[in-house]
């Protein structure tokens, strides 16, 4: 399964070539200049994707990893939250006494 960001960026550079190439009507008085620079446009973009998605596999060949020391730092933000919140409640607990 593709990582949530190699989703997003081929979602947008789909969209977005679909948005070039069909609702910026070439007309016939075009000229060569107008209809090379969507061609340009349309390679940097499908590279700009292709590296994001490829990106992991570059990582972990160079052996770029997250160096963090916190386990899940889902529950380490929740906790830390709750506790920051408690002592501000007693905080303001103390002082309306």
């Amino acid at each position: 399964m593709p990582s949530s960001h190699s989703q997003f960026i081929w979602f947008f550079i789909v969209y977005f070539l679909l948005f070039l190439y069909l609702r910026m009507h070439q007309t016939n008085n075009a000229r060569c200049v107008e209809l090379l620079w969507r061609h340009v446009l349309s390679v940097i973009l499908l590279g700009v994707a292709l590296s994001v998605s490829y990106s992991r596999p570059i990582s972990e060949f160079f052996l770029i990893r997250d160096t963090s020391l916190i386990p899940n730092i889902l529950w380490f933000e929740y906790t830390v939250t709750r506790s920051e919140a408690r002592n501000r409640q007693r905080k303001l607990g103390t002082k309306l006494q």
